[in-house]
């Protein structure tokens, strides 16, 4: 009878011991919206600058155990594990609102056989410094951005906050088009006088909901 009771407690125990380590490893999902979010290239030229623009920007994004969200924290909490992180951007959703700078933005970024811009994280840590209590949480992170099927790994600070229904998570970085094979576009119809700048601006604010 003893052992019997015995083995119920541990039955019992371990039971409990697996439940508490399946919640705490549960894996939390949150989807893009395309309400709110933005993703914006500034560049240069020889004649002004220009900005092309999404609304967008779809992907998911996977933590598990969850995201501290909590921005009464003093120190930006580390995450045991590297959240899973994909996004996509149909390359022909850019605009500028001027037709023939679109088009010789696609042509340089060879949209036909590349029709997608992509985004994988691979690293993600806490950014060292002081923080405001209240300020979104701030993070250095590493990652593969792929454009028009050229694949570069990028280094990139972003702040990540709650919403109502998820998370907003806003970044920039300064690329190179030539990184990403991309010639510096230049209008045919202006002979070739007007050239764009090698480097460009990539910010965006992207709107995610729980799953």
């Amino acid at each position: 009878m003893i052992h019997k009771l015995k083995g119920l407690i541990w039955n019992g125990c371990l039971a409990a011991m697996l439940l508490a380590t399946s919640v705490s490893a549960e894996t939390v999902k949150y989807r893009g919206m395309f309400k709110g979010s933005s993703m914006k290239i500034d560049g240069t030229s020889t004649v002004h600058d220009w900005t092309v623009e999404s609304k967008l920007i779809s992907g998911n994004m996977e933590f598990e155990g969850g995201f501290p969200s909590d921005l009464s924290l003093e120190a930006v909490p580390a995450l045991s594990v590297t959240p899973k992180v994909n996004v996509k951007v149909a390359a022909r959703s850019m605009k500028s609102g001027k037709p023939t700078m679109d088009q010789v933005m696609l042509t340089a970024m060879n949209a036909d056989d590349h029709p997608w811009i992509t985004y994988k994280l691979t690293e993600m840590t806490p950014s060292k410094g002081e923080r405001k209590i209240g300020d979104a949480l701030k993070y250095d992170t590493k990652g593969e951005l792929t454009v028009s099927g050229v694949k570069k790994e990028i280094s990139m600070p972003v702040n990540i906050s709650p919403t109502d229904k998820g998370l907003k998570v806003a970044g920039k970085v300064i690329i190179k088009m030539s990184d990403h094979g991309i010639k510096a576009p230049a209008p045919k119809i202006a002979l070739g006088l007007i050239t764009t700048g090698d480097e460009v601006s990539l910010s965006f604010e992207w709107f995610t909901q729980k799953r």
